[in-house]
């Protein structure tokens, strides 16, 4: 009988139930994935609208967090929303584009007001980056630049494809 009792404790007489591993791997691929979601190691991952083209460059610099401004077929578009027709604004005599200058102004007041109750006491940096398809005149791209810099967004950069 001594013997019985010596074999049970040795074959496992604890009363703990093992741990379930597909549950403990479940938790974990979800912390892993919301840290590489989180987690941006190089520059700004930009990704283009549907039906803008871009232009391939060799330049190395990684992207910065910034507005995005894309402009393809006949439409200027700024966080997803349409803003001006790229045919009104050919037409139009005046460089400045009052539509994106208007939303690019409250662009700005919103990210001066999360600044401050964030607490930083850093000057604003206006920063845009412009998706433009291949095909669109130069000047278009002058006016959405020039809207852009009286706006007070005078860090313009292009946004393109790197070259493999």
């Amino acid at each position: 009988m001594a013997r019985h009792r010596t074999k049970r404790r040795v074959n496992g007489g604890s009363t703990q139930a093992p741990i379930p591993m597909t549950s403990l791997m479940d938790i974990l691929t979800c912390l892993l994935l919301f840290v590489l979601k989180s987690v941006v190691l190089e520059g700004e991952v930009i990704s283009p609208v549907p039906g803008v083209s871009l232009p391939e460059s060799s330049s190395n610099s990684a992207a910065q967090n910034s507005i995005a401004i894309a402009i393809f077929d006949d439409v200027v578009m700024m966080d997803g929303e349409v803003i001006a027709t790229v045919s009104k604004v050919v037409k139009s005599d005046n460089l400045m584009i009052a539509p994106l200058a208007s939303r690019l102004r409250d662009a700005h007041e919103k990210s001066e007001e999360i600044a401050k109750l964030r607490g930083d006491t850093e000057e604003f940096r206006g920063r845009a980056s412009i998706q433009g398809d291949r095909e669109i005149t130069f000047a278009i791209l002058q006016r959405v630049m020039f809207t852009c810099s009286q706006s007070g967004y005078e860090e313009i950069s292009l946004a393109v494809l790197e070259k493999s």
